[in-house]
C-alpha cells in the first residue's frame, strides 16, 4: 500500500479519498512538502536507496537509521499484537524525513489509545532515532507527524527512544511540536572513540591495558598459529554468519539462553540483518582464529564515518589469552589507520569499553504527549515517574544489590 500526497504545513490534513485501483494518492497544496506512507515490504523497496545515503550521511553515525537495519527490525521483532508503516516527507523530489512507526494497540476507559513508537528494543537496536535532514529538519518532522495522526488519529503519543544528543530531531523539537506535549526521559551514555587523533598517543595512555595485552598475546601465541580476519566489501557476506552464531553459543551466553541461537526470531533478524547490509556493503566481520579455529569473532556495520560494533563472541577455552580484548585491539588499530572511519561506536554502556580509554555520548528517550485529555492524564506522570527513577532512584542502589539482582536473574533463566 502506497499513499502519497502533498500537504501545507499550516493546514490539518482532510481525509483521504478512496482509490480503489491501488494508484498513489495525491494532495496538492500551496507548499512544496510532499509525505508518502506506505505498510508492505514490497512498496517499501523504492524509497530504500535515497533513505539510505540520507541516513548514511547523517550526523549520528547510528546504524538503526539505516533502511538495512529497520527493514529486519520489522520483518523479526514485532509483537504480535503490533503493526507498521513508515513515512517519508519530501521538498520536491528530495527525501528529506523518515519515521518508521510501530502501532501498539492500547484500551483506556473504553477507548483504543494506540501508543506510536520508532524501532528500538533492549537486545537488538538500541536507538530509535529517526534520520531527518538537518537543514530542513523542523518542516520535516512537522510534515511526518502530521502524517503520523493522520494515519493513526486515536493515538496516545509518539516514543522516540535513545536519541544520540548531536541529532537533528532536538533543533526540530526546539520549539516544540504542534499538538504534542514534548518531554525528555531516560539519559543513556553510550561508547565511542575518536580514532581521528594520534594513536601512538593513545596506546601510551593505556598503561597498564597495554601491558596485559602484550601478556595476552604471548599466551596465545603458546597455544597454535594466529590468524587474524578484517572482512569488508565483498568478503563480508553471510557464510561467516552461521560460524559466528555457533562460537556465541558455546559459551556462557548459550548455558543462560541469551545466544541468538536460542531464540529463533533473533536468528531470523540478525540474517535478515546481515543479508541487508552485506548487500549494500556496509557489514563487516572481525574474527581470530589459532591453526583455524574461530576463538573470537565481532560483527560490524559502517555507518557514514563511524564503525558499530554490536555484537561479539570468543571461545571461553581460550579466556586466559583474553581474545576479545585482542580482538578489540586489532579493530581499533586499523581504525586508525583508516581515513573512512572518524569513530568507534560500541552503542552499549557495558562497563569494560572504559578500560578502553572511550568516551560516552548522550542518547535521550523523547516522549510526544497528544494533548488530549487521557493521554495527559495517563502518559505524563508515567513518564514523570520512569524518569525520577533513573535519575534519581538507580543511581542510589549499592552495586552489590546490583549485583545480586543480576546473579539471580541469571539463574532463573539458566538452561541445561
Amino acid at each position: 500500500m502506497n499513499i502519497q500526497w502533498e500537504m501545507e504545513l499550516s493546514r490539518s490534513i482532510p481525509v483521504r479519498a478512496d482509490n480503489a485501483s491501488g494508484d498513489p494518492i495525491y494532495r496538492d497544496w500551496s507548499q512544496s512538502i510532499r509525505t508518502a506512507t506506505v505498510h508492505d515490504f514490497d512498496a517499501l523497496t523504492p524509497y530504500i536507496p535515497a533513505w539510505d545515503r540520507l541516513a548514511w550521511e547523517a550526523a549520528q553515525n547510528v546504524p538503526t537509521l539505516l533502511p538495512g537495519w529497520v527493514d529486519a527490525f520489522l520483518r523479526h521483532q514485532l509483537r504480535p499484537n503490533e503493526s507498521w508503516f513508515c513515512s517519508f516527507a519530501y521538498i520536491g523530489d528530495r527525501l528529506i524525513g523518515v519515521l518508521p512507526v510501530i502501532v501498539t494497540p492500547h484500551l483506556l476507559l473504553g477507548r483504543h489509545w494506540p501508543q506510536l513508537r520508532t524501532p528500538y528494543d533492549k537486545r537488538t537496536t538500541h536507538s530509535g532515532d529517526v534520520v531527518l535532514a538537518p537543514d530542513c529538519a523542523a518542516v520535516a518532522l512537522k510534515a511526518l507527524l502530521a502524517e503520523a495522526a493522520h494515519m493513526v488519529p486515536s493515538h496516545s503519543g509518539l516514543d522516540l527512544k535513545a536519541v544520540r544528543c548531536n541529532s537533528p530531531v532536538w533543533l526540530a523539537l526546539r520549539n516544540g511540536a504542534d499538538g504534542y506535549l514534548v518531554r525528555s526521559g531516560h539519559r543513556f551514555g553510550y561508547w565511542f572513540l575518536d580514532v581521528q587523533g594520534d594513536s601512538a598517543g593513545y596506546w601510551a595512555n593505556l598503561c597498564k591495558m597495554r601491558q596485559n595485552l602484550r601478556r595476552s598475546h604471548r599466551r596465545l601465541e603458546k597455544r597454535g598459529a594466529i590468524s587474524v580476519e578484517m572482512k569488508r566489501g565483498s568478503s563480508a557476506n553471510e557464510n561467516f554468519l552461521a560460524e559466528f552464531l555457533a562460537l556465541e553459543a558455546s559459551g556462557w551466553k548459550g548455558r543462560m539462553g541469551t545466544a541468538i541461537l536460542n531464540d529463533p526470531n533473533l536468528v531470523a533478524f540478525y540474517t535478515t540483518l546481515v543479508r541487508n547490509f552485506a548487500n549494500q556493503g556496509q557489514l563487516e566481520w572481525h574474527g581470530i582464529r589459532v591453526d583455524g579455529r574461530l576463538i573470537a569473532g565481532q560483527l560490524a556495520v559502517r555507518c557514514g564515518k563511524a564503525l558499530i560494533l554490536p555484537r561479539y563472541a570468543y571461545d571461553e577455552d581460550f579466556a586466559e589469552c583474553s581474545p576479545g580484548h585482542l580482538l578489540t585491539e586489532e579493530v581499533i588499530e586499523k581504525a586508525f589507520f583508516d581515513r573512512e572511519v572518524t569513530e568507534i561506536n560500541i552503542m552499549s554502556s557495558a562497563h569494560q569499553c572504559s578500560l578502553w580509554h572511550m568516551a560516552q555520548d548522550s542518547y535521550i528517550d523523547v516522549h510526544l504527549v497528544r494533548q488530549r485529555t487521557l493521554p495527559v492524564l495517563f502518559n505524563l506522570p508515567q513518564i514523570a515517574a520512569r524518569k525520577a527513577y533513573h535519575d534519581h532512584v538507580r543511581p542510589r542502589i549499592p552495586i552489590t544489590v546490583k549485583q545480586l539482582y543480576r546473579r539471580l536473574k541469571r539463574i532463573k533463566h539458566r538452561k541445561p
